[in-house]
């Protein structure tokens, strides 16, 4: 399956693993961000001005980092440990540099993309995100295009599993399973399934 006109928005990286799985190795703003609803509304209600400042970004994992400006977590290359920096500021600003003006880059593609009626913006939490929430997600993309929001749930009935309906302003798809935070890798087969019928849903007029 091609899923070159899905957009991973979050909350983890499960489904950049689904892309990867299917050949898909493009870059995309939150691919591999660690996100919050919440958060995420915020950004896009604010077109992530102020992103990624490097006075914003403090030790998160050893190999990512937290922008307080959203809540945001992304993988970097400025290393910690035990929750404090390892090079000094002086290396850490040369380091910051260079993924500052890959953000910006991703920034203008991931609005690009919103842009574009053919486009799914898939997000994905393991505690279900309630409904309100997500059509507060949904209105907060519809704020710059027509691409559409698949919000993905896990379900125990079978005449749900892999299937898509439409929820509110944004699709609703049903996995046996979410994949554990540890083993973001470990993703549902069903994924697959709910793709394909994300990609021939129809869209509906508000």
């Amino acid at each position: 399956m091609n899923t070159e006109q899905f957009e991973n928005i979050g909350d983890n990286c499960e489904f950049g693993f689904v892309q990867r799985a299917h050949g898909n190795e493009s870059g995309g703003l939150l691919r591999w961000v660690r996100s919050s609803p919440d958060a995420l509304i915020q950004a896009l209600r604010n077109r992530f001005e102020g992103l990624y400042a490097f006075e914003n970004l403090s030790p998160s994992w050893d190999n990512m980092v937290s922008d307080s400006r959203y809540g945001l977590f992304f993988h970097t290359e400025m290393f910690s440990k035990d929750l404090k920096w390892v090079e000094s500021e002086e290396k850490r600003r040369e380091i910051y540099k260079s993924e500052k003006e890959k953000i910006d880059y991703l920034v203008e593609k991931f609005f690009r993309r919103l842009a574009d009626p053919s486009v799914i913006l898939v997000f994905k939490q393991n505690e279900a995100i309630a409904l309100e929430q997500a059509e507060d997600l949904a209105q907060a993309v519809a704020l710059y295009g027509p691409a559409r929001l698949l919000i993905m749930r896990e379900t125990q009935d079978k005449t749900l599993m892999g299937h898509v309906r439409q929820e509110g302003s944004y699709l609703a798809g049903y996995l046996d399973y979410l994949a554990p935070y540890s083993q973001s890798d470990q993703f549902s087969p069903l994924w697959e399934s709910v793709l394909g019928e994300a990609l021939v849903a129809p869209r509906v007029t508000p």
